[in-house]
C-alpha cells in the first residue's frame, strides 16, 4: 500500500481525528485539542505534490459536500445547544464529515 496519493487514508485520518476531537475536548477541554495533531500526521504522510484531474475533482466535491454538513449541523447544534464550544465542534464535525464523505466518494468513483 503506497502512502503518497493515498487519498482513502487521508480521509480516514480526518474521520478518526474529528472523532478524537469531539471525545477529547469533552474530556478534557482545550487541552484536548491536541489530538489535531494526527490529522498533521496524516496530511504529511499521504500528501503527494501533483494530484490529477480526476483526484481534484473529488477533493473540491468533497469539500463542498462536507460545507453543506457543516452548516447544517452548526445550524443545530446553535439550535439546541448553544452552550457547547462552537470552534471545537466545527473542526469535529468539519474533520468527520469531510472523512466520512471523502473517504465514499474515492471508494465508490
Amino acid at each position: 500500500m503506497k502512502l503518497r496519493g493515498n487519498y482513502r487514508l487521508l480521509f480516514g485520518f480526518e474521520l478518526v481525528t474529528g472523532i478524537l476531537i469531539f471525545i477529547f475536548t469533552s474530556l478534557y477541554g482545550d487541552s484536548g485539542f491536541y489530538a489535531v495533531g494526527l490529522f498533521f500526521i496524516g496530511m504529511a504522510l499521504t500528501s503527494k505534490k501533483d494530484a490529477d484531474e480526476r483526484e481534484m475533482q473529488l477533493l473540491y466535491k468533497a469539500g463542498n459536500f462536507s460545507a453543506m454538513v457543516i452548516f447544517v449541523a452548526l445550524t443545530c447544534i446553535y439550535m439546541k445547544a448553544p452552550e457547547l464550544n462552537w470552534f471545537h465542534m466545527f473542526a469535529s464535525v468539519g474533520l468527520t464529515s469531510r472523512g466520512i464523505i471523502g473517504y465514499l466518494l474515492f471508494q465508490f468513483s
